[in-house]
């Protein structure tokens, strides 16, 4: 008998059940069975995910198939034409995310790359600490951290590094827009609202194309003068791709364009759950701050990247299967997924697996990388992974840096998916 499908409350000596999550789950019919799951993964995912690894690792429900294990998530991440992005493609368009090994994903993620230079990352660190040290002086004794230091700081990073020189509350409710449809406005995710958050993300992407056709013409004058400063728009526009790589304006919008979506709104939440995570751990807060006045990046980045293992930006990725697939195949939790089953590669369980993670419930700041899935995995692990990789660290350092900055309330949700208050008091 499978606990994710019957499972009692109480064994028969009376004692708890080892999986009351799924047994509330096994209690209702199938098709009431995801929102309630859904809700666990909301509110209790760290616990809900323990009982999928240990009695139901792929567990079925109407809308979507959960993954659980380390090892089946990383089979599903590793085959981009079996499980795909398909679901990217009504909000993306031909944007190289909403593609599966194409040639579209491989041109215009090399151009990325090329121009997104390792070099950079110490400017960027630089810039992230110059920002936040700035908008931290300026607050006095109280800062709303997400408003004027989590969103702040990556807007100035777009602005100065990404060359995307548009007003301050665009650019900002630009990214909050797109990262809203993109990724929290799916069909499993049952949004009353969902017409209009798309809307609200169409009507961006309007704002910000006519944003570049002000932009790109004024760069190419700057560029064909001299006066160009190096950055991202301006090295993507100095490339002189020869029209047989058909690498024109649109894709330089498209491209440029999602250096912005991609970067404020997901930096803002690591940012934040990173400090919310590292108060809450007194042994952890102390370490990280003597590893920041100690000029330690290593080592205090490491602290970053634990808290956010406890409290990652998203718990899991979305997969649409293009052909039928057994997963785990040669286990005892193999299953056979069919073609169109939506899967959910479930990255925080992943990163608790005491399978792959020794001792998964300490607070280890000396983890390896490799132990984190932060920035995803595979075909489409995230594009600016290095510059989140500096960007994120360096502004949870600066507030540590600050020794009575600490929490003055929760962070506030506001009913979204992201953070929308923290207050941390300075002085």
């Amino acid at each position: 008998m499978s606990a994710a499908t019957e499972g009692p409350a109480t064994g028969c000596n009376g004692t708890a059940s080892p999986t009351p999550l799924l047994d509330r789950l096994a209690a209702l019919r199938p098709a009431e069975r995801w929102p309630l799951a859904r809700d666990f993964i909301a509110n209790e995912a760290r616990a809900f995910f323990a009982e999928l690894r240990a009695y139901a690792p792929i567990y079925e429900t109407s809308e979507v198939t959960l993954i659980a294990k380390r090892a089946d998530v990383i089979e599903v991440l590793s085959l981009p034409k079996v499980f795909t992005v398909d679901l990217y493609k009504p909000k993306m368009g031909d944007f190289m995310l909403a593609m599966d090994e194409t040639i579209v994903n491989y041109r215009d993620k090399s151009v990325m790359r090329a121009i997104l230079a390792w070099d950079d990352l110490p400017k960027i660190r630089a810039v992230a600490a110059e920002v936040a040290d700035a908008a931290l002086d300026a607050a006095g004794c109280e800062i709303e951290a997400v408003q004027q230091l989590a969103r702040h700081v990556p807007m100035r990073i777009v602005q100065r590094c990404f060359g995307i020189h548009g007003p301050d509350q665009d650019l900002l409710d630009w990214s909050y827009a797109n990262q809203m449809d993109q990724f929290n406005n799916l069909p499993y995710d049952d949004r009353p609202d969902a017409d209009a958050i798309h809307q609200a993300a169409e009507d961006s992407r309007v704002k910000l194309r006519n944003l570049f056709a002000q932009l790109i013409p004024a760069r190419i004058a700057e560029i064909k003068a001299g006066t160009a400063p190096d950055d991202s728009l301006t090295r993507i526009l100095s490339l002189n791709l020869p029209a047989a790589d058909h690498f024109g304006m649109d894709r330089v919008v498209i491209n440029v364009g999602g250096l912005l979506i991609g970067a404020i709104e997901t930096t803002a939440e690591a940012v934040i759950n990173a400090l919310a995570e590292l108060f809450a751990r007194p042994e952890a807060l102390a370490g990280a701050r003597a590893a920041a006045e100690a000029g330690d990046d290593a080592a205090f980045d490491g602290y970053v990247w634990e808290a956010l293992r406890f409290s990652p930006i998203v718990a899991f990725m979305f997969r649409e299967a293009a052909s039928t697939i057994t997963i785990g195949q040669g286990t005892d939790r193999e299953k056979v997924i069919g073609t169109g089953t939506v899967v959910l590669p479930l990255s925080l369980s992943a990163m608790f697996d005491p399978d792959f993670v020794p001792d998964p419930e300490a607070f280890r700041p000396d983890r390896p990388f490799h132990t984190y899935l932060h920035f995803g995995y595979g075909h489409h692990e995230c594009l600016g992974r290095y510059v989140g990789g500096v960007m994120i660290p360096e502004i949870v350092k600066r507030v540590l840096k600050r020794p009575a900055a600490r929490p003055l309330a929760p962070v506030d949700m506001a009913g979204t998916p992201f953070p929308q208050n923290y207050r941390i008091g300075l002085e």
